[in-house]
């Protein structure tokens, strides 16, 4: 999953995929709702997405969950963990789900072997970080139907690379409320906004699945450019996109 995943951001040799593929790792479930890291955690384990969806969030001091990001399958979301001593946030299950946990020394000794797989993984960060800013930008500069069409296209975008869609829909099984904290708005706010899209013909959001109805006015309501996904290929210009 990790090869695969890495493969959809760069070159990997033959040789560094079945490497890759020979890490040492464990299988484990995680619950709904239920943490994998925590704020303060001191990781030894990088945390690979195998089946489900987790989220980053991170809490206000009144309480108030802020999510930064959400991880489907082959996704790896905490390689950070591999230099830094601590978690600044927490990671958390939106759904059933379960994760691969590779130990950081195999693959401290794996990139000391392979610089291309190196690469990848600091390519990587350097991704997550890219749909970070993405993030900031689309939540306070945004309107609301633009916000969540542009968070809808960038599902589908990552999904479609990894190999996770079928057709013209993919998994999204998260609720009402996850979608409100990664938008910045209130469950009632962020519900209005998806009936809203629904009624442009655009998308649909039921049942935990994502359907595009049509891609390019949806890209066209959230502004949607692919660029800062840096996926291999590239992405289509977003002129393109809004044909």
């Amino acid at each position: 999953m990790l090869a695969r995943h890495l493969a959809t951001i760069g070159d990997l040799p033959s040789e560094d995929y079945a490497a890759l593929c020979a890490l040492p790792g464990e299988i484990r479930s995680v619950p709904r709702h239920t943490d994998v890291l925590t704020l303060g955690e001191r990781p030894s384990e990088v945390v690979l997405v195998l089946s489900g969806l987790l989220y980053r969030y991170s809490l206000s001091p009144d309480g108030i969950r802020q999510v930064h990001s959400f991880y489907m399958p082959t996704e790896a979301p905490c390689l950070e963990t591999l230099y830094i001593d601590y978690m600044d946030n927490g990671l958390a299950a939106a759904v059933d789900s379960e994760i691969g946990a590779i130990p950081h020394e195999p693959i401290y000794r794996l990139i000391d072997e392979r610089p291309q797989v190196r690469k990848l993984l600091w390519r990587q960060t350097l991704v997550q970080a890219a749909i970070f800013r993405q993030w900031l930008l689309r939540n306070s500069r945004l309107p609301a139907h633009a916000c969540v069409a542009n968070l809808f296209c960038e599902i589908f975008t990552r999904a479609k690379a990894a190999g996770l869609a079928k057709g013209d829909a993919c998994d999204l099984p998260m609720t009402q409320e996850l979608l409100a904290d990664a938008v910045g708005m209130t469950a009632v706010h962020a519900n209005r906004t998806v009936m809203l899209l629904r009624e442009t013909g655009a998308v649909e959001w039921k049942g935990g699945k994502l359907t595009i109805r049509d891609w390019g006015r949806l890209a066209e309501i959230g502004d949607f450019d692919p660029a800062y996904l840096h996926l291999r290929p590239g992405p289509e210009p977003a002129k393109a996109l809004r044909r």
